[in-house]
């Protein structure tokens, strides 16, 4: 922490703080949003419950959506196992980083969209740059528990809840017929195994779960044997891209009801789908190594 707020002093003290500020401002004015939508965004990359819920510092009711909508595409750490996981690992390093680089042009384009679906005028952003000083541990033990409590009781619930109904689904032979029924998306769109629409159905609950689900239906978890670096790739956008987790939609139903939690939830799906199959087909013709 020390090193970190040095770094802040000296970027303060510089004026470079309040440059970087400024292109914060005018990055997130682009998608309809000011500054200070871009502390969810960032709170995005560990989790996105609390990114969602991080949109409440917005000021308006239409900018908490678009603020949550974009941080909620954000890859969290569960997507960024995957990721790191499967592409960096078996494929490439730089085709995990080509993952997030279509991901921040996603965001930037859906977020843009969202824009011009609700038109409005963003609130500029006028705050003062406080002085910094190394805090307390008793204040940032406060300050971060104040922070975490609404993720340890509205995710954790829904966290073992639906570890329970896996369980069940496998006891009751159900996982066969889940692939039979995504076997036109999965298999003939996205040319994935046919396993792959019982993990990213149960995927929702957690994202990390889909490596572990995949790796326990083909039985091996050396994937380099059981999938094609195509599959790889493909694999890992729609995990990244498609729907949020269970507890992130739970967040997003508490925020801004049902209603708009799952609007957010389909266009999410919706654009995984389409462009992974549009992927599968341009790494095809390119021919990925």
């Amino acid at each position: 922490i020390g090193p970190f707020y040095l770094v802040l002093s000296l970027l303060e003290d510089s004026g470079y703080l309040a440059r970087v500020a400024y292109l914060m401002d005018s990055a997130m004015h682009s998608i309809g949003l000011h500054g200070k939508g871009f502390i969810p965004v960032m709170l995005g990359f560990g989790c996105n419950v609390p990114a969602v819920l991080g949109a409440r510092i917005m000021e308006t009711e239409r900018e908490r959506l678009i603020c949550a909508f974009v941080a909620s595409l954000v890859p969290c750490a569960a997507r960024s196992i995957v990721i790191m996981g499967l592409v960096a690992t078996y494929v490439g390093f730089r085709w995990a980083v080509l993952l997030y680089l279509i991901d921040f042009i996603l965001i930037f384009v859906l977020g843009r969209i969202a824009y011009k679906v609700a038109p409005d005028e963003p609130v500029g952003l006028i705050m003062e740059l406080p002085g910094f000083r190394l805090p307390s541990i008793k204040t940032t033990a406060q300050r971060t528990w104040f922070r975490l409590k609404d993720f340890v009781y509205e995710a954790f619930p829904v966290m073992i809840v639906g570890n329970f109904v896996i369980q069940v689904a496998a006891f009751l032979g159900l996982l066969g017929v889940v692939e039979n029924l995504m076997s036109p998306i999965t298999v003939s769109w996205l040319g994935l195994p046919a396993a792959a629409g019982v993990v990213l159905i149960f995927g929702i609950l957690r994202k990390e779960l889909t490596l572990i689900l995949l790796g326990s239906l083909m039985g091996t978890t050396n994937f380099s044997t059981i999938l094609t670096p195509v599959q790889m790739f493909v694999f890992a956008f729609v995990v990244m891209v498609y729907v949020p987790c269970l507890s992130t939609i739970a967040a997003l139903v508490k925020e801004f009801g049902m209603r708009k939690a799952l609007i957010i939830s389909g266009v999410e799906v919706a654009v995984a789908v389409v462009l992974g199959g549009i992927i599968l087909r341009v790494l095809l013709f390119i021919g990925l190594p």
